[in-house]
């Protein structure tokens, strides 16, 4: 009890106004005279004692006037009765809008994931206990504020916890203004992401944040949190009415986005799986982040004090907390239960909003949560400025009444906070990261770390020395639990940390690190890890769930969304924006191999390995195979009823006439002109499904181009366009590679009888089938992998598509099952001369938008069909190129040609010119010493008429023209397992 009577101090003006007996009086009991009674967070029923204070001071820089006088909760009213600014006005209800308006809000929408990883019986389990958990925590919070009326926020809560130590005061204001300043700036960034989801990206995502920032600002203006409730009360009911219509909305859907119907066997990718207990092998940093996920919602005690400090009557506070841990449980448990049932594992996202694969019940579910976008971040710079404001304008009339140093100071240090949330979301690369660290540093001391410890000085303030003993099992009862209150805080602090710099260092190796001040839309869009293998137009089953009993999947045997990030916390979910240099999913395997990686179409890529040189791996994949990761390249899944006429019209390729999984080389054109605006692969996998491969170079060129052609079709609605980032695609190419890849097939177990007997003899080149396989050894599968026969090197050979869980897995198993007397993996050097032997281009050096396919050699393209009609963008110019001049056309003005060039190798950009005059009539476009020809190689560009076989040409290398010969490609005989008759290869 001595502490509690001798460590009185004062913590703001309202003791200034109060006369000198007034403040003189002794032994006086705040808790007393606000009308609590000896209130005990372990009972709920009044004891008849009164409580004694903890002491310490509360504020740094704040003046002692007398030890002894304390200002109770009814002297701070009638104190302030006068003004015209009054702070002490908040009922319980209107508080309890307060906290509904911060705890019910976006997060609720990552619910469903964190159930995904941990099961949905230990999902909400966790639900229920932290929630209980954050409940006793803030009722600690509240019998401390009670014993403490001049508490104005955790700041001062903090040093009167900690005997009085300034130090703290300043430690806690810093984590405080910082984590407030970082909630703001999400929220910006989250208001950005919406308007760009609204609008598909119509401005500048940085002008986005700026309006975001500016409306926020304005919603802040409101002085006492008793205006600022009646946002509050808005924003909690339309987030309500928002998370109810998506979980009503995921249930009366068909299936999720994503959702796999048909194909030769039905159901490719299966019903949504609901996990009922953790799945077997689930990682410690997935399950802690799941575990954070859920935490960060609930814990909020950081505001509480500011709450506390404007309640009318605070010993009404509880009512406030009991209602919004009854509504927390009950809303958070069924709307993450029930989309996560009807989403399952599968196919859920975070936020669960990308889940609905109806675009209007995503955007009308998603538009109610504006309220609490804006309103959260306004809450937030509302504690901060009266943090700031309240300690500047102390003592003065500009803190109670209307004067415009008052109001221009409180609109000016809003302003401050904004400005300094928007840059530093803008600026900061791994905003959302650092946002996550900060969480789990800070809130492991606001959520529990403190309130622990409060709880302890609290009762030895009560019973003095041996107050465990005192109070029986009471005593050591609540002493075991608050000593284990404070070791969670321990381990989020601990483990929480390092789970989340676990997530940010996957992050930088999976190249998911932003950019400053970037105008990309970070719209909200569907995880599209996960796409239908026919045409939609087939008709879809509503899903039947079901529940596993036993958890025999790991998180990485079904396509994952990615992780909501533990900085998510109670607020709003971010994306992360793409880096300049990315990494494929096989990066890690690459430098255990010893790949020597190199920066290639904006990604980090590997250019040899360690135990071949380029030379040597050339020749290896020419007589055994080797494994090329090709994951930089774009994987698109192209559907719906006007898929085929949008293909029809942007490449010369018969479309009509390409047979289910079967594929083509094609290109998309330019209008007008017919230039190469990027080659790519096209295959069927049904009526209207189409797979299609272009390059990573040329990737922002071609999104923008098809964005603009789908758009520009009479119903681009009939379109549905999904870009496969994360899958794998790998390139299996030499003579080995078909027993190689059989042998595999075989042992990965095909879930189907006819997948697991078929002879891969049988898939020739031009065709593709999907597999639908376990991965021998892991816990990945079934799932479907997608395998093409052709590739890029001249050799019998296949691309395969692999779901991004499962590449690394099959890629080891491949690698493992074949061993490494026959196959190897191979880098980019290898690949240029492979493809250059087998007359392939690459484009940005032998194609570019200059060029037209009958120039570049690809006449074949142009299937006979197209070249009557017409119909494709730059048919004009591309036919009267095909037509002889004779016969009233032009052919083309320049043609591709390859060359075999004596003495040193002829690089890109050499010039090509006539033997017996050296005018100049080309250039080489690419070109190296060919391994299995031991002669100088080329590809370039001649003029019309020098293009024929055997032509004698100089080329200048190095200043010195050497001689050339116009030589027919491919330079090496392809080895394509065709269908020719009857015999392959061929």
């Amino acid at each position: 009890m001595a502490i509690g009577r001798n460590s009185r101090v004062v913590a703001d003006n309202f003791n200034n106004t109060a006369s000198l007996d007034e403040r003189r009086e002794p032994h006086r009991d705040p808790a007393m005279e606000s009308d609590v009674s000896g209130y005990d967070v372990e009972k709920t029923e009044e004891s008849g004692r009164s409580m004694s204070r903890v002491g310490g001071n509360c504020a740094a820089g704040t003046t002692n006037v007398d030890e002894e006088s304390v200002v109770s909760v009814r002297k701070q009213a009638s104190n302030e009765a006068n003004n015209s600014i009054k702070y002490r006005t908040c009922s319980w209800q209107k508080t309890a809008m307060l906290l509904f308006s911060e705890y019910i809000c976006l997060a609720i929408m990552s619910f469903p994931y964190s159930y995904s990883v941990l099961g949905l019986i230990p999902g909400l389990i966790v639900t229920i206990v932290v929630a209980l958990f954050v409940l006793y925590t803030s009722l600690i919070v509240w019998e401390f504020c009670m014993r403490h009326p001049e508490i104005r926020d955790v700041c001062d809560l903090s040093q009167i916890l900690y005997y009085g130590w300034t130090w703290v005061w300043y430690g806690t204001a810093a984590m405080f203004l910082l984590n407030n300043t970082f909630v703001q700036g999400l929220h910006v960034l989250t208001g950005a992401k919406y308007l760009n989801t609204m609008t598909d990206g119509a401005a500048c995502t940085i002008g986005f944040s700026a309006i975001i920032a500016t409306i926020s600002w304005m919603c802040s203006l409101p002085r006492t949190f008793n205006t600022l409730s009646i946002l509050a009360s808005f924003s909690a009911l339309f987030t309500f009415v928002s998370v109810v219509l998506a979980a009503i909305f995921a249930g009366i859907e068909d299936h999720p986005k994503g959702y796999n119907t048909g194909g030769p066997l039905g159901k490719l990718y299966g019903e949504p799986d609901v996990l009922s207990i953790t799945a077997k092998g689930a990682t410690f940093v997935s399950g802690m982040n799941a575990f954070l996920n859920i935490s960060y919602t609930f814990i909020g005690q950081i505001t509480l004090p500011s709450f506390i400090a404007e309640m009318k009557k605070p010993e009404d506070f509880r009512k406030a907390l009991y209602a919004v841990t009854i509504a927390e449980i009950v809303l958070f448990c069924v709307v993450g239960g029930v989309i996560y049932g009807y989403t399952g594992t599968k196919y859920n996202t975070a936020p669960a909003f990308g889940s609905l694969g109806d675009e209007v019940y995503l955007k009308v579910s998603f538009s109610l949560m504006v309220p609490t976008m804006i309103f959260l971040g306004v809450l937030y710079a509302s504690i901060s400025a009266r943090f700031i404001f309240f300690r500047i304008f102390e003592n003065t009339r500009h803190k109670g009444e209307h004067t415009l140093v008052g109001w221009a100071s409180w609109a000016g240090i809003l302003g401050v906070t904004w400005i300094v949330a928007f840059i530093i979301a803008e600026v900061i690369p791994f905003f959302s990261d650092l946002l996550s660290l900060m969480s789990s540093l800070f809130d492991s001391f606001f959520g529990f770390i403190f309130w622990g410890t409060a709880y302890m000085r609290l009762r030895q303030a009560d019973y003095g020395p041996g107050w465990i003993s005192k109070r029986g099992i009471r005593g050591i009862a609540g002493f075991a639990l608050n000593v284990f209150i404070i070791l969670i805080g321990v381990y989020m602090l601990t483990a929480g940390t390092y789970a989340t710099l676990q997530s940010i260092i996957d992050n930088y190796h999976a190249g998911t690190v932003g950019g400053s001040f970037s105008c990309k839309s970070n719209a909200l869009a569907p995880y599209s890890n996960i796409w239908t293998l026919n045409s939609p137009r087939t008709t879809s089953l509503s899903p039947k769930k079901r529940i596993f009993s036993e958890a025999n999947r790991t998180p990485q045997a079904i396509a994952q969304p990615r992780p909501i990030q533990s900085s998510q916390r109670r607020h709003a979910s971010t994306g992360h924006e793409t880096n300049a240099i990315k990494r494929t999913a096989l990066y890690d395997m690459h430098l255990q191999h010893g790949g020597k990686m190199v920066p290639f179409g904006g990604f980090s890529m590997p250019v040899q390995y360690s135990d071949l040189s380029v030379g040597d791996s050339h020749k290896w994949t020419r007589e055994k195979a080797s494994l090329f990761d090709v994951g930089h390249m774009v994987q698109h899944r192209l559907s719906g009823p006007a898929a085929s006429l949008l293909l029809e019209k942007v490449t010369p390729s018969s479309i009509t006439a390409l047979e289910d999984y079967h594929s083509t080389l094609s290109c998309l054109l330019h209008p007008g002109t017919g230039g190469i605006v990027d080659d790519m692969v096209i295959s069927r996998l049904g009526p209207d499904t189409f797979y299609l491969v272009t390059n990573a170079a040329c990737r922002d060129k071609d999104l923008a181009y098809l964005k603009e052609q789908i758009a520009n079709l009479p119903n681009p609605e009939h379109v549905d366009w999904q870009i496969l980032d994360d899958w794998g695609l790998v390139a299996l190419q030499g003579p080995l590679s078909a027993p190689i890849l059989q042998d595999a097939l075989v042992g990965a177990e095909a879930t189907d009888l006819e997948q697991r007997e078929f002879d891969l003899q049988m898939l020739y080149f031009g065709q593709c089938k999907h597999f639908i396989l376990n991965v021998p050894s892991s816990d990945c599968g079934p799932a479907p992998i997608l395998v093409s026969r052709g590739g890029y090197t001249g050799e019998d050979g296949f691309e395969i598509s692999i779901p991004p869980f499962m590449t690394q897995a099959f890629t080891e198993y491949l690698l493992k099952s074949a061993g490494p007397d026959k196959l190897r993996f191979a880098g980019l050097g290898a690949r240029d001369s492979l493809r250059l032997e087998a007359g392939m281009c690459l484009y940005g050096h032998d194609l570019n938008d200059d060029t037209t396919p009958v120039e570049g050699g690809l006449s074949w393209i142009v299937h006979k069909d197209r070249r009557v009609g017409g119909g494709f963008h730059g048919d004009e110019v591309i036919l009267r190129q095909l037509r002889p001049v004779k016969d009233g056309g032009t052919g083309p003005a320049k043609r591709r040609v390859g060359l075999v060039v004596e003495g040193a190798p002829a690089r890109e950009g050499a010039q090509i010119v006539r033997e017996e005059d050296g005018e100049e009539i080309g250039t080489v476009t690419s070109g190296c010493p060919s391994p299995t020809l031991g002669k100088n190689i080329a590809m370039g560009y001649v003029k019309s008429g020098m293009h024929k076989a055997g032509t004698e040409v100089g080329v200048v290398v190095r200043g010195k023209r050497r001689k050339g010969v116009i030589t027919k490609m491919p330079f090496v005989k392809s080895q394509y397992w065709k269908q020719a008759a009857g015999t392959a290869p061929g």
